[in-house]
């Protein structure tokens, strides 16, 4: 039986910039993908035949957002050595596959304001749309260019 998602795998170009964006939307480390560690170690926590493919190496961690254990928002942040992660070009919000992922909050007016005092860029102003329901959001891209929408649910 198929009954939740387990994590988005977001590959990184360097795992330590990634990881530091992300901390700043609230997710922590609970996991570094290694044997008999719990430190981010590129020079150690090498995990060969990295998602089944033959020859890959990489090291990663696991992210989760909120500190309950039972909390599913989970993100996966690789940074493949070989091959090495590659810089992809700019991807729009309209091309074909996964384009997004949009993190809930209360009061996105101020989570705004905080996240561009730690530095995060915004490409957009917070809209509100009436399209599913009473909502607001605004969009950012972490530092590989991956879009991340910040989303308010009006009740």
């Amino acid at each position: 039986m198929i009954y939740d998602l387990a994590h988005i795998n977001v590959n990184c170009t360097d795992i330590q910039r990634s990881i530091a964006f992300y901390e700043k939307f609230g997710f922590q480390v609970i996991h570094v993908i290694a044997e008999n560690t719990t430190e981010l170690d590129p020079s150690r926590n090498v995990m060969e035949g990295a998602a089944g493919y033959e020859g890959s190496h990489c090291y990663g961690v696991i992210m989760s957002l909120g500190d309950h254990p039972h909390c599913w928002t989970k993100l996966e942040l690789l940074q493949y050595t070989q091959p090495a992660t590659e810089p992809e070009p700019q991807r729009t919000a309209f091309q074909v596959g996964y384009c997004r992922m949009a993190i809930r909050c209360r009061d996105i007016h101020g989570e705004v304001e905080r996240l561009k005092a730690e530095g995060v860029e915004f490409e957009t102003e917070v809209q509100t749309s009436e399209t599913v329901g009473k909502l607001s959001y605004c969009f950012a891209r972490d530092p590989d260019g991956t879009i991340v929408e910040l989303l308010e649910l009006h009740r």
